[in-house]
């Protein structure tokens, strides 16, 4: 199963670097351990076409 897990920027303060991406537009990075405490949200990804789209939320 593939999950996207939502955290909210704001938990991680200063060791959140925000870098330009290839295209310039500005993507998080987290130099640090990923607490799964911190989480807000998980939800499966199925599968669609050539992409995914966002399924039912996983507790």
């Amino acid at each position: 199963d593939l999950v996207a897990v939502e955290f909210t920027a704001e938990d991680f303060g200063a060791l959140m670097k925000w870098e330009a991406s290839r295209g310039g537009a500005l993507f998080p990075h987290l130099y640090a351990e990923l607490p799964a405490a911190k989480a807000v949200r998980a939800r499966r990804l199925a599968p669609m076409g050539d992409g995914f789209r966002f399924g039912e939320d996983v507790s």
